[in-house]
């Protein structure tokens, strides 16, 4: 999962530089006392368990921190977003409009005909992508 996130994971302030999973700030960020009780050892994993992971923007050098659930809503925004351009792509390529058309009807739900969110009136018209609920 961490190796997949390290290359989709973009940040949340430039949007330009992936994330990189930091081991050390993760473990720095977890209070461990110096001398513990043994009996002690379950609840501090269980609190751990639900905290954070910490992140680094290779491009502007900001520390974000996720949760489990912030990383799996991340990881599900991604695979949708790929979905819905796959989708796009097999119906242009099953469309048989002409190369060159003039009027396009901007959606934004996929790259588009034209690579910028827009299709000829005629796929718009046509679209299934339309259907699908968006996140």
């Amino acid at each position: 999962m961490l190796n997949f996130l390290s290359n989709n994971l973009r940040c949340d302030f430039c949007n330009e530089g992936l994330l990189y999973f930091e081991p050390s700030e993760t473990l720095n960020f977890y209070f461990v006392p110096e001398t513990f009780m043994l009996s002690e050892i379950k609840n501090i994993i269980d609190k751990s368990i639900n905290e954070y992971l910490v992140f680094k923007c290779y491009n502007c050098g900001s520390i974000i921190k996720y949760t489990f659930r912030d990383l799996e809503k991340k990881i599900r925004e991604f695979m949708y977003e790929n979905i819905v351009n796959m989708i796009s792509i097999k119906e242009l390529r099953n469309s048989n409009l002409n190369a060159v058309k003039k009027v396009f009807v901007y959606c934004g739900f996929c790259e588009g005909f034209d690579g910028k969110g827009s299709c000829p009136i005629e796929m718009f018209e046509k679209c299934k992508l339309k259907k699908i609920p968006r996140l």
